[in-house]
């Protein structure tokens, strides 16, 4: 009993929650998107590992801002907005960018 109060401080300390809803916010976007993009027909392994990157990229953004701001380091947080945050949105965009070349493909190949 001592070792599942013990977890159960560990994790609902408000650092440990930050980093437990960032796994829980990967979790439910990645399967979000993986079910939407089946349920279209539109899935396939270039814009699901881009999606996956971009997904997993714009939580560590979230995370590393956090703990630089938990840190006091305001130029940290905001160069890891700029860099991190920059690249999530890049690879968001390919992602959605190979989603729509498949339907093009689809399209002209008919």
């Amino acid at each position: 009993m001592h070792i599942i109060v013990s977890l159960f401080k560990w994790l609902f300390t408000l650092h440990q929650l930050v980093w437990f809803l960032a796994g829980g916010m990967m979790f439910s976007s990645l399967t979000y998107f993986y079910m939407k993009l089946k349920k279209d027909n539109k899935i396939n392994k270039l814009n699901s590992t881009f999606i996956l990157l971009a997904v997993c990229t714009f939580a560590f953004t979230i995370l590393w801002t956090y703990d630089s701001y938990v840190e006091n380091e305001v130029r940290a947080a905001n160069m890891g907005l700029l860099v991190f945050g920059g690249l999530a949105v890049v690879l968001a965009i390919l992602g959605y960018r190979f989603t729509q070349n498949k339907i093009e493909a689809e399209v002209k190949g008919h």
